[in-house]
């Protein structure tokens, strides 16, 4: 709390109002509304997409990753954004009409923002690289393992299929990942995504040139700003160009209210 009313107050100082009554006024006053919508727009259980998934993987967890060995985000995240949600739905239901809508979250931890797509009728999925979550059978994992949750280390080779055809998604996001992948391990991360992208389909993720430290380990192991994260992709992966898809970091799916100083950032892509 003191950080948030210490962040907010050199907001003001500076004169920045607008970031200030946007995290207010959406990012807070406006959750309510959000969740009051989303109700709205859930399918029943009849209605809900099964789409008999299945990881084909030989590394079902990242042992060497340091979020498997002192684990945070995995422990105790389970988060989502209805605001995030509703308005890639639109987007997605707008851009791919009368086709079933496939979601893939990666570093998907408690597996909220999966079960919220699915809700809404997606064949969806997370792949989480600690096996924390399954073990302790918390959040969505008792409900959703095997179905739409999956433990698999997302910078080795992995393939998504159902009834033995691979699967491509319409939407993949990376909320809070990037940075932890080791930077010799993005090209196969990345490699990943495009292979399991469906044309046109949105990649986001999340960026921070942050530290974050656990038990004496650093877990963010790849620290860029978004200029470099840029071109990063830009130099390598050419299937990907930049896209806009309305999205603003109120709707960041882990946002915090600090977060606006901590150089947290947005990518978003399509593929061609």
């Amino acid at each position: 709390m003191i950080e948030k009313i210490k962040t907010g107050w050199e907001l003001l100082l500076k004169g920045d109002y607008a970031p200030f009554l946007e995290v207010l006024t959406h990012g807070k006053l406006y959750r309510g509304y959000y969740n009051l919508l989303f109700i709205f727009n859930k399918k029943s259980e009849s209605e809900l997409a099964d789409g008999n998934l299945k990881v084909e993987t030989e590394h079902r967890v990242a042992f060497d990753s340091p979020d498997h060995i002192a684990p945070v985000g995995t422990k105790q995240d389970n988060s989502t954004n209805r605001s995030f949600v509703l308005l890639m739905n639109k987007l997605l239901r707008r851009e791919f009409p009368n086709t079933q809508l496939k979601y893939l979250d990666l570093g998907c931890s408690g597996g909220q923002l999966v079960k919220d797509f699915r809700d809404l009728g997606y064949v969806s999925a997370g792949l989480e690289g600690s096996d924390y979550s399954l073990k302790h059978q918390r959040a969505n994992w008792p409900l959703l393992a095997g179905k739409s949750l999956f433990t698999c280390d997302i910078a080795k080779p992995f393939e998504i299929k159902s009834v033995e055809k691979s699967v491509k998604f319409h939407l993949i996001t990376a909320w809070e990942v990037l940075e932890h992948i080791r930077i010799e391990e993005l090209d196969n991360v990345f490699k990943n995504i495009i292979n399991h992208l469906e044309e046109g389909g949105y990649f986001i993720a999340s960026t921070t040139s942050a530290s974050s430290m656990s038990e004496g380990l650093e877990l963010h192991q790849t620290r860029m700003s978004n200029q470099e994260w840029r071109k990063y992709i830009q130099e390598r992966f050419k299937e990907l160009t930049p896209a806009d898809s309305g999205l603003k970091y109120y709707q960041y799916v882990r946002f915090r209210y600090t977060a606006l100083h901590e150089g947290n950032s947005f990518l978003v892509y399509r593929k061609k």
